[in-house]
């Protein structure tokens, strides 16, 4: 690596891997190095040593309640409760990703159970082969039900999964045509999940048997071969790469960076493998890169959440719905389209509320805590600089750290009641620029 291995990187890594970054993390990433660091990630290992005891819902209280399994809103809560206790951040995060990739609603689905069944799909292949998470996508009954699968038969195909499992899926707009669709639609006919006896089942009946042409190749295709049409395309790669170096390096890549992922993707087995790539490339460490993305509601309210030790609540999931984001229920097909759209103003002003809130919580012992503690000659920069990094935020602009220290010391530095004034500067950091971005 060519452009070192010191505090800035690890952070830069942390921030883009995981919700919430800590100076344990961090001494962690710097004992190791930068490639045992990126090992560690990818495969779900601890950094620092910690398990995760992750319960079950049915022994988890919320707001004092008891959770239940049938309910939409205590499953939200309780992925955000996986989201907090982790210790494999990035499988989490990718978990996240393909629930947007991949886009399923309860709202249509109405059964947690299946939803539930489509969310493990997703974390068990969440650094795993893309291949084979789109052959089991496919006869996901959650993704059926929710793209008319079962309205897909002989003589009558049903394009809707077609449609998206190139458009949105493999491919991307633009790398098909309308013919192509049709033909994808005949070649998954036959399938369908039955409620009732909550099986998948295939009708050879309702299979069209005869030959179709896709992209160019000819032949009796099926739900298996069609997808393997599909990945041998060009655009596939590019399609999945592009999204990837949006998701963790920066909102527009270049074509060169695409392409450079885009074989990783062709040649790797693992989407771990691409990423672990890409985590080593000094092309990621780019300073410009730093603090670029948006984080979204989820990471925002997450690392929040992990900051401060703050109770489970369901206002939580439902604070990040207000910013734009609700688990289990993303806005259509297309999934949430993120990037600028999370700090439109509705979205930022949630943002904001949700960091009153947060701040009127916290505990007036805090401040007396080892991790807030400072030398009786600390100057309102220092205050600045350590709350801002409890809270997650490693670097503050020039602007920024002016306006939060004069605040600081016009309210609580030398000052004899200082608390009301600690907890100002806690939700000015929590609703900054920097606050915002990853």
């Amino acid at each position: 690596m060519g452009v070192g291995w010191t505090e800035k990187e690890a952070i830069h890594l942390l921030n883009r891997t995981g919700f919430y970054t800590n100076q344990a993390d961090i001494d962690a990433c710097l004992y190791y190095g930068q490639a045992e660091s990126v090992r560690r990630l990818v495969a779900g290992e601890s950094l620092t040593g910690k398990t995760a005891m992750l319960q079950p819902i049915s022994q988890l209280t919320a707001d004092g309640k008891e959770m239940k399994f049938d309910s939409i809103g205590d499953q939200q809560t309780y992925w955000l409760y996986r989201i907090l206790n982790t210790e494999s951040p990035l499988i989490e995060k990718m978990t996240l990703f393909w629930h947007g990739h991949f886009s399923t609603s309860f709202s249509k689905v109405n059964d947690i159970p299946l939803i539930l069944r489509q969310n493990e799909l997703f974390r068990n292949y969440a650094l795993g082969n893309f291949h084979e998470l789109v052959l089991e996508v496919g006869k996901d009954p959650a993704m059926m039900i929710y793209l008319d699968v079962n309205s897909n038969r002989k003589g009558k195909p049903n394009e809707n999964y077609a449609r998206e499992v190139m458009e949105l899926f493999t491919l991307g707009i633009g790398n098909y045509t309308e013919e192509d669709i049709k033909e994808t639609a005949r070649s998954l006919t036959g399938w369908s999940y039955d409620r009732k006896e909550a099986l998948i089942k295939f009708n050879k009946g309702q299979y069209d048997a005869a030959s179709k042409t896709i992209l160019g190749e000819t032949g009796a295709f099926n739900e298996t071969t069609v997808v393997d049409v599909l990945f041998k395309q060009e655009a596939l790669p590019q399609f999945i790469a592009r999204k990837l170096l949006k998701l963790f390096a920066t909102e527009e890549p270049s074509q060169e960076w695409v392409n450079w992922v885009a074989k990783d993707v062709r040649d790797e087995e693992r989407i771990g493998g691409v990423l672990t790539k890409l985590f080593m490339s000094d092309a990621f460490y780019n300073p410009d890169l730093y603090g670029s993305l948006i984080k979204t509601p989820i990471e925002y309210v997450a690392g929040i959440l992990k900051a401060f030790n703050i109770p489970l609540s369901k206002n939580y999931t439902q604070a990040a719905r207000k910013m734009g984001m609700e688990l289990y229920l993303p806005p259509d097909v297309a999934g949430w389209r993120g990037g600028t759209t999370w700090l439109m103003t509705t979205n930022l002003l949630s943002r904001f509320q949700f960091a009153e809130s947060i701040a009127k919580r916290l505990n007036n012992n805090l401040f007396t805590s080892k991790e807030y503690e400072l030398d009786v000659q600390a100057k309102p920069e220092d205050y600045v600089r350590k709350y801002s990094q409890n809270a997650g935020v490693w670097s503050m602009g020039e602007i920024t750290n002016q306006t939060l220290a004069k605040y600081a010391n016009d309210t609580f530095v030398y000052a004899t009641k200082k608390t009301n004034g600690m907890k100002g500067l806690l939700q000015l950091i929590m609703i900054s620029p920097e606050a915002q971005m990853k």
